[in-house]
């Protein structure tokens, strides 16, 4: 088996702070993380944990960060012959995370934005070979559709998570088959307000009439678990109890953990039992890249949580 991850890479930056501060505030940090990060890589890393052979597809700059991405990636085993240098700055985030493990974040894409549909067609060969192709929103639009398109064409199941948020483009959320937003996206996506939390009940309503075809839909619901539709058929998966430390990165290890478990061949409920457990993993840790379970440390944390 293998995935083919549309990724972004990020050189993160995250402060524990108490409490995340007020407008035009400054507090004192009393903790600081520096790691690689970007959603894609994040997802790239997460897969390959789980002893899933991941080729990615992935921009950077002419940097320092950079190079040490690549010597990272080579000695941790991963395959690196889809990075390409676009631009003279990779990308950076920042982030604050309070006691509660709540957070905020901000990225700049740097050269992530580069990536084009061009880069894609040179990796068709990967592609071509893939059983799933997954990808997120630090990167445009034009090599997601590529890569669908192809993916289509195939018969290669596509996964997206639309975050940071934009507007998806109608031909490519046609072209997804399996559509992941957490509960401020999904908001966007059925337009629904943004200024308050919507009930369990008001998810599964809306996703009732949602005219999703076949499409997996899955709603990302932090401490309640996940909510999801899939021909006719709504499935919730409540959340395994843990400590939050830092939210940072959950919802990445919940991509891989589904990804990975339907690609597998597993039933959708079971895939979804699966991804909380990779979620709620990665919450109870701090940072992101080290605290990302392997296949192994899933199974007993499931096992042990019964």
């Amino acid at each position: 088996m293998k995935l083919f991850v549309l990724g972004s890479f990020v050189h993160a930056h995250c402060l524990s702070v108490d409490r995340l501060p007020l407008p035009g505030e400054s507090i004192t940090a009393t903790g600081l993380c520096s790691e690689y990060g970007g959603k894609g890589l994040n997802l790239a890393v997460a897969i390959h944990r789980m002893d899933v052979t991941v080729e990615t597809l992935m921009a950077v700059g002419e940097d320092a960060a950079a190079d040490g991405l690549i010597a990272f990636m080579q000695e941790y085993g991963m395959r690196t012959g889809g990075i390409t240098r676009t631009g003279l700055q990779s990308g950076y985030g920042v982030g604050f995370i309070d006691a509660n493990g709540t957070n905020f974040l901000a990225v700049y894409p740097g050269a992530n934005s580069r990536l084009s549909g061009a880069h894609v067609l040179d990796a068709l060969p990967e592609l071509s070979s893939a059983d799933m192709v997954c990808a997120q929103f630090e990167i445009p639009d034009d090599p997601i559709l590529t890569a669908f398109r192809h993916a289509r064409g195939l018969g290669i199941r596509t996964l997206l998570n639309p975050s940071p948020w934009r507007t998806l483009n109608r031909e490519l959320l046609e072209l997804t088959d399996i559509l992941i937003v957490n509960e401020t996206e999904a908001a966007s996506l059925f337009q629904q307000p943004l200024d308050r939390q919507l009930s369990l009940e008001h998810w599964q309503d809306l996703l009732q009439d949602y005219n999703g075809q076949d499409k997996l839909v899955v709603i990302t619901l932090a401490d309640q678990g996940c909510i999801a539709r899939h021909q006719g058929k709504t499935f919730y998966q409540p959340a395994w109890p843990v400590n939050a430390v830092d939210a940072t990165g959950a919802g990445d290890a919940f991509s891989a953990g589904l990804t990975v478990a339907l690609a597998q061949g597993k039933s959708v409920q079971e895939a979804l039992k699966i991804a909380c457990a990779c979620g709620a993993w990665v919450v109870a840790r701090l940072g992101v890249l080290q605290a990302l379970p392997t296949a192994m440390q899933i199974s007993r944390f499931m096992e042990d949580s019964l």
